[in-house]
């Protein structure tokens, strides 16, 4: 770790390893060449008091707007919505869900049995209450999830939200925590049941080693009633890597486990470990996707090509693939590769369940789900397009008998679980949700453009069937153009009723960098080509105007995370083009992004500032350096957490301060609600709806003051 990540790490209040001499050295000279360090202290005082004032400025300015209790309180209903879709998952002959309601805003967990369950009418019991947890305790817990071997489970706490978390051992049957039992303190920690009694860890706790973006660097095997700290390590990476993980846990009959060293985010190395920490290299692709096991079959989604060596075959990028697992483990060798299923230029594999000789394929097709069924016949497989719902998101989520076990929604249909019969072509609908907004008169369509290299772009538009085109819409576009996420046409019940409802016309933008139509959509945008989403989203708005659906003065553009960065950059890059812009939990400064943990992880998408190659072309697009004074920007509104471990708010508190030392506007605001999350696209996030319904409630007041006049 150089000096200057180790100054980074005592800005943001993590770990330190230096002198106090030291640090006050480091912290000086990051001041003098800095001079807004303080706000990458995330619970600073002086950072805090800054964020006090700042919140209270936005709130004051959109209280006063009597949309905003309006927005405020639909929030609250929607997100409080009785109606909404009870998923649960299966742990032994039970299932179970987590739900929040009016008197639960941090949720409780509960189960049913199988049979109340799919028969539509679950009786549901509460397993753990995360409200009375959270009182007796004194923490906002917030459930992040439960690993269950047999009755035991490793339940997952995040206070307020964070990444980092707690886990404690749970017993199902007590449904208490299990006294003396394996507990870990908050970290970002992973755990993977061994065997009742033996656990593989990857924490920093017990002293644990962590990378550069102080992540876990070992994964040891820590056996009940002995301390973490002698917990034995088996596997170690480099502290310059991404990652270490665990997969296929005593797969195919065999001692030890799957370790998986990630040197980057998109790249990784597979060894087969025992539990001595004996190790063998397996010949997998340095870029792939386990998706699942079935019978004695590894299922792999390339993202590269492949030609496994010691075979004459040779697979595409995004191809499915099987092989045989035991020679993979036993002999460290590839056989009986197997192509399951070639998506074309248009198609994205996502999911795969397998069940007898049946496969099913989740994928993205032209921007849609389809559930593809393949056969496993006498004379080969045989491919189908199974007949569910057109224009539709479609969610595999399980497999019964000859069901599929499947959640579907779409832009303007709310969801639903269903049970569909492969073979019959029948479905049984279990739960639907009820309208969370009046769509009567609402129609989507799917439109396409050219961007500025000339290739096509697409983007989905939702607007009412009478619009007319005069360019006075008031238009709302979301983006993401990063990291193999795709956008997809979910059912979101606070856009439609905060603003398709009240006449907005909301359009989802297909970026080259996402996810949609497979590896080699994402690959394209990745590094130097990092500008490509940005042309994209440029010219989806360009399309959007010159087809007079809207004009500058009526359009908005919203992403968060990357695609924070992705509207902070088409801002700087055409203001011209925009009176909205919301700028949620961003990456800003591309110059220092990789020294703020755990932004290390991500140079494998955007470059290594410390390369002068890339650093010059970072700097071309970053936002921060690229404000300049005497130019007019959009009034954005910069929103992100306190809380949020993942892209630390120094990074929307610096693009604030920064407008406003360049004499321009901005709007900030720091949501109570922790963690790095969305509402959309991927949602609902956890958490305490009635700071959602605040948060939610100050974007839609602020794009309704922007953009309907």
């Amino acid at each position: 770790m150089t000096g200057t990540k180790l100054a980074f790490a005592f800005v943001i209040g993590a770990v330190t390893l230096l002198s106090a001499a030291c640090e006050r050295d480091q912290n000086r000279m990051l001041e003098e060449s800095w001079p807004r360090a303080w706000l990458d202290d995330s619970y600073g005082d002086r950072a805090m008091t800054w964020v006090k004032t700042e919140n209270e400025s936005t709130l004051n300015r959109f209280a006063d707007d009597g949309r905003f209790d309006r927005y405020k309180e639909q929030a609250e209903t929607v997100l409080t919505d009785p109606s909404r879709l009870p998923e649960a998952r299966t742990i032994g002959v039970m299932m179970y869900n987590y739900w929040q309601d009016a008197d639960h805003p941090l949720g409780i967990w509960r189960r049913s049995t199988n049979e109340s369950y799919f028969s539509g009418t679950p009786s549901w019991n509460t397993v753990l209450d995360f409200d009375a947890l959270a009182a007796s305790e004194g923490r906002t817990w917030i459930f992040a999830g439960a690993s269950c071997l047999e009755q035991r489970c490793l339940i997952s706490l995040a206070d307020n939200g964070k990444d980092a978390h707690e886990v404690r051992e749970f017993d199902l049957d007590s449904r208490t925590f299990v006294r003396g039992g394996f507990a870990l303190p908050e970290d970002k920690s992973s755990v993977w049941w061994y065997d009742k009694n033996t656990l593989l860890v990857a924490t920093s706790a017990g002293h644990g080693k962590v990378t550069e973006s102080l992540l876990p660097r070992t994964i040891r095997v820590w056996h009940r009633d002995t301390s973490l700290g002698d917990a034995k390590t088996v596997f170690e990476i480099s502290e310059r890597d991404a990652s270490a993980s665990v997969a296929l846990v005593r797969a195919a009959n065999t001692d030890g486990f799957v370790a998986v060293r990630r040197p980057d985010f998109f790249t990784r190395e597979f060894w087969h470990v025992d539990l001595e920490g004996r190790r063998k290299s397996l010949p997998l692709p340095k870029r792939v996707l386990i998706k699942g096991v079935h019978d004695e079959s590894l299922l792999l989604r390339l993202n590269q090509d492949w030609s496994p060596v010691g075979t004459e075959v040779a697979f595409q990028s995004g191809a499915l693939v099987a092989i045989s697992l035991p020679h993979l483990l036993n002999e460290q060798s590839i056989v009986d590769a197997e192509l399951l299923y070639q998506p074309s230029s248009n198609e994205a594999v996502r999911t795969v369940i397998a069940r007898g000789r049946d496969f099913f394929v989740e994928l993205l097709r032209d921007y849609r789900s389809v559930i593809v069924r393949i056969s496993a016949t006498d004379a080969g497989l045989e491919t189908e397009t199974l007949t569910i719902a057109e224009d539709r998101f479609v969610s595999l989520l399980d497999v019964r008998e000859s069901d599929l076990f499947l959640k579907v929604e779409g832009l303007l249909a709310p969801e639903k679980l269903i049970l569909f019969d492969w073979n019959e072509h029948s479905q049984n609908t279990l739960f639907t949700r009820s309208p969370a907004f009046d769509s009567e008169g609402m129609v989507s369509r799917l439109l396409h453009t050219t961007s500025r290299d000339g290739t096509q772009i697409s983007y989905t538009i939702i607007h009412n069937r009478t619009m007319e085109a005069n360019g006075n819409n008031p238009t709302l576009v979301y983006g993401y153009g990063g990291f193999d996420v795709a956008i997809t046409p979910r059912y979101e019940p606070l856009f439609g009723k905060l603003w398709l409802e009240k006449g907005g016309v909301y359009v989802h933008a297909y970026l080259r960098g996402g996810g949609e139509r497979g590896p080699d959509w994402h690959q394209s945008a990745m590094l130097k080509n990092r500008q490509l989403p940005y042309d994209d989203m440029i010219a989806i708005i360009e399309d959007l105007q010159r087809r007079r659906i809207t004009s500058p003065a009526n359009t908005g553009i919203m992403g968060r995370s990357n695609g924070g960065l992705m509207v902070a950059s088409v801002m700087m890059q055409r203001p011209d083009l925009l009176e909205a812009v919301v700028v949620g939990g961003p990456l800003i400064d591309m110059l220092t992004y990789h020294l703020l943990p755990p932004g290390a992880t991500w140079t494998a998408e955007y470059g290594d500032p410390e390369d002068p190659e890339m650093h010059e072309f970072l700097e071309s697009y970053s936002p921060l350096q690229q404000i300049q004074n005497d130019r007019d920007y959009p009034v954005p509104l910069i929103i992100t957490s306190t809380d949020d471990d993942r892209v630390l708010p120094g990074h929307a508190r610096r693009f604030s301060a920064e407008l406003e030392e360049s004499g321009h506007e901005s709007f900030y605001f720091e949501d109570g609600q922790g963690g790095h999350y969305w509402e959309l696209a991927g949602g609902p996030a956890p958490g305490d709806w009635r700071l959602r319904s605040i948060a939610r409630a100050i974007e839609f007041s602020y794009l309704a003051d922007r953009l309907t006049h």
